[in-house]
């Protein structure tokens, strides 16, 4: 690019510094998606903190940020160096968030299956050959069912699990655990059970009441502080990153065109990043790995987990370190007034424009709960949250279910992905503003639809037709959101040159801090809705845990709880954004930064630029 084809003194960033710009904001996105939508299901599903925790955790964790982020916006704008005062950041930061990254994987179970869980009914041959009569010894566990009393009783006399001569528990072929064989016994008629319906169905009562124990006291407190101040750092670190990394943005080009152009690109590849919402789904194919050394099923998955949090933090950092490789500042900043965090806030909150797309997106914030629950939901409801047992039947690939998945997939990525590439050409032809509130407006229609089609179907939507619909829905959905995130970094990266104008001063830190903040603080706020709708079905800790096991056995997610479960995360994700598009509206139907109005203050800002330049070789 060089030179912009309209203008030779405008300065513009090169084919290579955008192509590694947008490999590092690929990398940067990967992380963020596997903490924004793998970290919920992990607390949650894998290592069972209680939801009203997960929940508090991600929502203080945003108060902070409101701190947090125009802090960090103060300290990039102040930055001077040879560099500039965005690349230092995206230089040196990367391996530090990696880090960050990978320690909230690092942390306990909350509850924890026991070899009471690893239990199975004995087989029928067991029952004539245990001789005598039970004793009264073997009579200490204890299941109460339809008021009578019954008694799990292990055919060996111990509840400890196989080993071998090294302590190791033995498994079978599959790296499944050996379980204990066990006897069903009731002193109402002094006999085993032998109704072996009756005695499944005890066993498994008594594994949701035994098989899982909840860490108490300290531990469990340990455990919820490990999850609360490693995420919170994360937090930290990922905004010392992440404001410079958008922010060098309007510091790379000096016209409007191609900041557009990088900034719808960057959306696009941000969208792109999503991949990282594929961490949930992979991770159980490293679980066998572990089960081979004698793991349990549910320390197994833990440790599925933190591996490939290792290998897929440290490939997307790898690729985030090329956009401070590649990047140079333009647009010269050297002779700026910097400004304390107090005068920065009311920079901020000074610029009409920026005030009014900072409140459209927070009042926007339940759009995020479609990245905190939609994995959840593919892991449970599609699969049974068992991917390999769901994808093959009888040793057979189960074409049928990947095609349906297939299908809403490339519904819900191809509106966040591939249509807003279109929005540049949008932005060509119509007002900025005006868009905003059409995909806002518009985009509320397909969210509610989503809830109201499940219901309709009567919670099943697995038919082709189904799958179809659903991927209408979450094209269109998918659409407005892709469509906002442009439209929002464009009018963000207006509102500094307003600004300048305004003041003169280009507070791009403390400006896209706000951008960084609106995401972070919806997620907070997205969090306390899902951890609200969760506690009040019961989706929590020692529950979530006991709905594995059931799974395990046989159960299916659908009809689980009379379809509690799956209703609640469908209504998650459906009527609580469509609520939050609507009102995100209400803010921006008077936006005051007209496109006529930026494009009139960005050639006056040119001519000053090129005054200023023109002055300064005459001297």
């Amino acid at each position: 690019m060089g030179k912009n084809n309209s203008s030779s003194s405008v300065n513009t960033y090169t084919k290579k510094e955008l192509a590694g710009y947008l490999t590092g904001l690929a990398g940067q996105n990967i992380i963020y998606n596997i903490i924004a939508t793998g970290l919920a299901f992990y607390f949650q599903s894998v290592i069972f903190i209680p939801a009203i925790a997960c929940s508090l955790i991600f929502a203080l964790a945003r108060v902070w940020d409101a701190i947090n982020d125009p802090m960090m916006g103060t300290i990039v704008d102040k930055t001077r160096t040879k560099w500039g005062k965005c690349k230092p950041y995206l230089l040196f930061v990367p391996a530090v968030i990696m880090i960050t990254t990978i320690l909230p994987f690092l942390n306990s179970m909350y509850a924890e299956p026991n070899d009471m869980h690893e239990i199975q009914l004995a087989s029928e041959s067991a029952y004539t050959e245990f001789v005598g009569n039970v004793n009264e010894s073997d009579l200490t566990q204890k299941i109460v069912y339809n008021d009578v009393e019954y008694f799990v009783v292990p055919v060996s006399g111990s509840w400890e699990l196989q080993k071998d001569e090294n302590g190791k528990v033995l498994t079978d072929e599959e790296n499944n655990i050996i379980k204990n064989d066990v006897l069903v016994y009731t002193l109402e008629d002094q006999a085993l059970v032998t109704d072996r319906a009756l005695a499944e169905t005890i066993i498994q009562d008594f594994q949701e009441e035994y098989g899982f124990v909840k860490a108490t006291g300290s531990k469990a407190v340990l455990i919820v502080l490990w999850a609360a101040v490693s995420y919170v750092l994360w937090g930290m670190t990922y905004t010392i990153g992440d404001i410079p990394l958008w922010g060098v943005t309007s510091l790379m080009t000096e016209d409007q065109n191609d900041r557009a152009k990088a900034l719808t690109l960057a959306r696009a590849v941000a969208n792109v990043g999503m991949i990282g919402t594929l961490f949930t789904m992979i991770a159980p194919a490293f679980q066998n790995m572990y089960k081979a050394k004698g793991l349990d099923e549910a320390h197994s998955l833990r440790m599925a987990y933190i591996t490939l949090a290792i290998v897929m933090t440290v490939f997307a950092t790898i690729l985030f370190q090329f956009a401070g490789l590649s990047v140079k500042e333009r647009v010269s900043t050297t002779n700026e007034k910097t400004y304390t965090i107090k005068e920065n806030f009311k920079i901020m909150f000074g610029n009409k424009p920026f005030r009014q797309i900072l409140i459209s997106g927070i009042l926007r914030s339940p759009i995020q709960l479609l990245g905190i629950v939609a994995m959840t939901l593919v892991m449970y409801y599609f699969f049974n949250n068992d991917i390999g047992a769901t994808l093959f039947v009888d040793n057979k690939l189960n074409v049928t279910l990947i095609l349906k998945v297939i299908i809403l997939v490339v519904g819900l990525f191809g509106g966040m992905i591939v249509f807003p590439l279109f929005v540049p050409k949008l932005i060509n032809k119509h007002e900025k503003k005006k868009l905003y509130n059409f995909f806002t407006l518009v985009g509320a229609i397909p969210f509610a639809l989503i809830f109201i089609f499940f219901k309709l179907t009567g919670g099943n939507i697995l038919t082709w037709g189904g799958m179809c619909v659903m991927s209408v829905l979450f094209f269109m959905a998918g659409a407005s959101m892709g469509s906002l995130n442009v439209l929002q970094s464009v009018m963000i990266a207006d509102c500094v040159d307003y600004e300048e104008y305004q003041n003169g001063i280009r507070p791009d830190g403390v400006f896209f801090s706000g951008q960084s903040f609106i995401t972070k603080l919806s997620a907070g706020i997205a969090s306390l809705i899902s951890g609200a709708v969760y506690t009040i079905v019961g989706f929590s800790d020692k529950n979530v845990a006991l709905l594995n096991n059931a799974l395990v056995n046989g159960a299916d997610f659908k009809t689980y709880n009379n379809g509690a479960f799956a209703a609640a995360m469908f209504f998650l994700i459906s009527i609580p954004p469509a609520i939050g598009m609507a009102l995100a509206a209400i803010p921006t139907l008077r936006y005051t930064l007209t496109d006529k109005e930026h494009t009139r203050i960005l050639d006056e800002l040119n001519e000053k630029r090129n005054a200023q330049e023109s002055d300064a070789s005459a001297d």
